[in-house]
């Protein structure tokens, strides 16, 4: 198939960039500044108690903003072809769905904490410090959603700047605050670790008043709102939403699970190698940006195209993307692992883990190849509305090859902590090999036909 169909680069790049400062604000560098900060407190349990509380909120995360993603697809879908109303509808009872999952789980974690930290088997120390704080991040949580809704419309509607602009504001909020209150800058009381968690609800309040007023009072989004302050739950709608948002919470919980399932395999390696696990994920998330980047814009690009019957259009999106992410993902990559002994230790004045995480990174890195490709591929199939394929995909490896082979090998008697580690590590990224085969093999199949057919 001819690439000159579809979007040209040139679009597709303008796409791409905003959101590239988006996934680097909203993902990236809040969680590695964040540490950055905590770790200048030169408490190895702090940092780790950071760490496992936030795999925690991730997975919680990844549970609840299923349904914004899920509501990309068909608020893409309606303003491909026209139907601008029904858009201001799915966002109507997107926010009112995700707003009733954020306070289950504030509900959740205030009340279950103590437990969710005794089940990663973490120390009595790193968990009275880690409790405080994952309590008070989980009501940040409420306010997460809400702004990933708003965000994700604006998305849908092939509107990248103003999301940029808005965690661009948020982001600059968030490293005022998270410094001044963890360290006690410019005034404020030092809170340590309980500071961050402040900081983090300061930022998404002030993201959902601006994400308001904008859809509230720009002349573009009238065509989408005619009735804005008169909305309310509509059923059928809600049930298709939720419909097409179970896979795709299974799918998100599914991979966020097989991480903490890695926490809890690699817990009982030491401190060390708790702390190692988080800096690693710190510098892959990073790397991940322009991976996150493409699977956010190639969910629009395909079902907007898919919108206006326009298959080739969105197979030829799909392709050029991969071009796009391979040739930053993967130089990212390689910094990172060429200059590893430098990154790590900037998360460790006090040069005690370095050693340890130094080794493992680079054979980590190669293999998180493997798990950016499966990303962008399930970016693609949930812009089609292929939701299913990415959740028994990625359900079926992870319970069945990633779960039992990943504690297999934290069983097997391997003297060295290091190459244990970075095995059982690296098992992860195995599974999301297999994953990808399956999204290719899918793919390549007969979907696009029986899409062509509906």
């Amino acid at each position: 198939m001819s690439t000159i169909k579809g979007d040209s680069y040139k679009n597709i790049i303008l796409y791409w960039l905003p959101e590239i400062v988006s996934m680097s604000i909203l993902l990236a560098v809040p969680s590695i500044i964040d540490s950055l900060i905590i770790a200048s407190l030169k408490s190895v349990t702090t940092f780790g108690a950071l760490g496992m509380a936030t795999n925690v909120l991730i997975t919680l995360t990844k549970l609840a903003e299923a349904v914004p993603v899920a509501s990309i697809a068909f608020i893409g879908r309606f303003n491909g072809s026209g139907d601008f109303k029904k858009c201001g509808e799915y966002f109507y009872n997107t926010f009112w769905i995700t707003f009733i999952l954020g306070i289950s789980q504030f509900i959740l974690i205030m009340f279950g904490a103590k437990s969710i930290f005794r089940c990663l088997g973490v120390s009595d120390k790193m968990t009275n410090i880690g409790i405080p704080f994952l309590q008070l991040k989980s009501l940040g949580i409420i306010l997460i959603l809400s702004a990933m809704v708003f965000v994700g419309f604006m998305r849908a509607v092939k509107n990248t700047h103003i999301p940029m602009i808005i965690n661009v504001i948020g982001i600059g909020l968030f490293i005022f605050f998270d410094y001044s209150l963890v360290l006690g800058k410019f005034g404020f009381a030092a809170h340590g670790l309980i500071g961050s968690a402040i900081a983090s609800i300061i930022q998404y309040t002030v993201m959902n008043l601006i994400a308001l007023a904008y859809v509230l009072f720009n002349n573009n989004y009238l065509k989408y709102f005619p009735n804005f302050l008169k909305s309310c739950f509509d059923i059928k709608k809600i049930i298709q939403i939720v419909s097409l948002s179970w896979p795709i919470i299974i799918d998100k919980t599914t991979i966020s699970l097989s991480h903490l399932w890695l926490v809890t395999l690699i817990t009982p390696m030491g401190k060390y190698a708790i702390v190692s696990y988080n800096v690693i994920r710190n510098l892959d998330m990073f790397a991940f940006i322009p991976v996150m980047a493409s699977a956010q814009i190639i969910t629009f690009l395909v079902s907007n195209r898919l919108g206006a019957k326009d298959i080739d259009g969105a197979i030829a999106n799909i392709k050029k993307l991969m071009v796009i992410t391979a040739l930053t993902f993967i130089p990212i990559l390689i910094i990172l692992s060429i200059g590893s002994h430098y990154f790590i230790n900037l998360f460790d004045p006090k040069n005690k883990f370095t050693d340890f995480a130094v080794i493992a990174l680079p054979f980590i890195n190669l293999m998180a190849i493997f798990d950016g490709l499966q990303v962008v591929l399930a970016g693609a199939l949930r812009g089609a509305g292929d939701v299913k394929a990415v959740m028994w995909g990625r359900f079926c490896v992870c319970a069945f090859f990633f779960g039992p082979v990943s504690w297999i090998i934290s069983h097997l008697q391997i003297q060295s902590i290091i190459i244990k580690f970075t095995l059982v590590y690296s098992s992860f990224f195995v599974a999301t090999a297999l994953i990808s085969l399956i999204y290719i093999r899918r793919l390549r199949g007969n979907f696009w036909r029986i899409l062509d057919k509906n």
